[in-house]
């Protein structure tokens, strides 16, 4: 007797216990966060009877990768994967939050990626950053970007978005920066120039592409061919100052003026090395130091040479002691002072690397050789030349040429 009464209560209790219901449930939000692979993730949430025991939930976009199921405070909800969604055992549950990632929801034809699903609800869709919209299945309720991702809600139904991607954009301008900078830099090596530092860049820029940073891919391959083209004037610079030696060495000669064509002929043959070498730099510097001992040789001179030069130099030792013994002394020579205040005043939006090289000629006596400037900043020969274009352009420095060189003062107008 007591045993069919345990059963029966047991029968009653059972039927008063819910079975498995399907859509026993309210949808409450659905939203899809596109990344640039194609994968999305999908965050789903519903509103469900505290009294069910289990809700079989269907979700878009099977198979479920990272699967998550929480309870309407954040607590973890036992779960299994079912044909069209998962079985969620919610006894107690207000609500029920799933999480999850799918690469399903995603095609891409070309260049074009397009995101479909199948939705009760509205739905929102976030976009990968930089993306641009052109194909929407229907008219959204809303649209805007969120820190350059751009979102559309759609209302429920059979949802379609297509797009492109800024990183296809970026891969093709890559593509193209590196080819040109390719063909650019061949096109110079054929004339015979060196280009090292050109070639060693692109190879960067190569690996960056490789590496799908296509920013840094391009921005190397534009600093390749600024250094082919740098290694250009750097070469025809260096070419017409050796030329130019040359001449000179030829017109001491024929002059008999011999003395010191020795050493100018050894500083030319080192500026050949170091032309065939492609250090045009240094071939430049051997050039001109030839040219400067070409232009400043002599005629050997003879025993009766000697003797006057001899009888000069005691004449001018007696005149000098004479006149030393003289009261009074001729004034030194002052370095010119620079108004740096004003400078800065005058141009308070100069960069940093100008009010640097501003200093440096200040600190120096107002005037150095543009040589000088490239060796104590370490700066190629065309930055320094745009450099000193620009200032002087602002009326801050001036230049002229002194023996082949160009010295580079301070303006008048900032001088005291």
């Amino acid at each position: 007797m007591k045993l069919k009464a345990a059963l029966l209560l047991s029968t009653l209790a059972l039927l008063l216990v819910p079975a498995v219901q399907a859509q026993d449930y309210a949808s409450k939000s659905l939203s899809l966060l596109v990344y640039n692979d194609g994968v999305v993730q999908v965050d789903y949430e519903a509103e469900t009877d505290p009294s069910l025991v289990r809700i079989e939930v269907e979700l878009p976009g099977f198979p479920y990768e990272s699967l998550l199921v929480v309870d309407q405070d954040g607590l973890p909800l036992d779960a299994s994967v079912t044909d069209e969604g998962v079985s969620v055992d919610t006894l107690g549950s207000t609500g029920v939050v799933v999480t999850y990632l799918t690469s399903s929801l995603t095609s891409k034809t070309g260049a074009i990626w397009t995101v479909n699903v199948t939705s009760t609800i509205t739905t929102s869709i976030t976009l990968p950053q930089g993306s641009t919209i052109i194909n929407l299945s229907e008219v959204p309720v809303e649209i805007g970007t969120n820190e350059d991702r751009p979102y559309v809600s759609m209302l429920p139904g059979d949802i379609f978005v297509s797009y492109i991607t800024s990183v296809f954009d970026a891969r093709g301008k890559a593509e193209e920066a590196i080819a040109d900078a390719e063909r650019h830099i061949q096109e110079i090596m054929d004339g015979g120039i060196i280009v090292s530092e050109a070639l060693d860049l692109l190879q960067q820029a190569t690996e960056a592409f490789d590496l799908a940073d296509y920013p840094t891919a391009i921005q190397l391959a534009t600093q390749a061919k600024d250094a082919a083209d740098e290694a250009t004037a750097d070469a025809s610079q260096a070419h017409d100052l050796m030329e130019a030696a040359s001449l000179a060495i030829s017109e001491a000669e024929s002059e008999g003026r011999t003395k010191g064509v020795d050493v100018a002929e050894q500083l030319l043959a080192q500026a050949d090395t170091a032309y065939e070498t492609g250090d045009y730099e240094s071939a430049y510097d051997y050039a001109y130091q030839s040219q400067i001992t070409a232009l400043n040789a002599v005629k050997p001179q003879s025993l009766t040479s000697y003797m006057l030069a001899a009888a000069v130099l005691v004449f001018g030792a007696v005149l000098y002691v004479r006149l030393s013994k003289k009261p009074g002394k001729p004034p030194e020579p002052k370095l010119m002072e620079v108004d740096l205040d004003a400078i800065f005043r005058d141009h308070p939006t100069l960069r940093m690397d100008d009010r640097e090289v501003i200093r440096f000629i200040a600190e120096s006596g107002g005037e150095l050789f543009s040589n000088e400037i490239r060796e104590r900043f370490d700066i190629p020969r065309t930055s320094a030349w745009r450099m000193q274009r620009r200032l002087e352009g602002l009326d801050i420095i001036e230049e002229r040429k002194v023996g082949g060189q160009s010295l580079v003062s301070i303006h008048r107008r900032y001088r005291r």
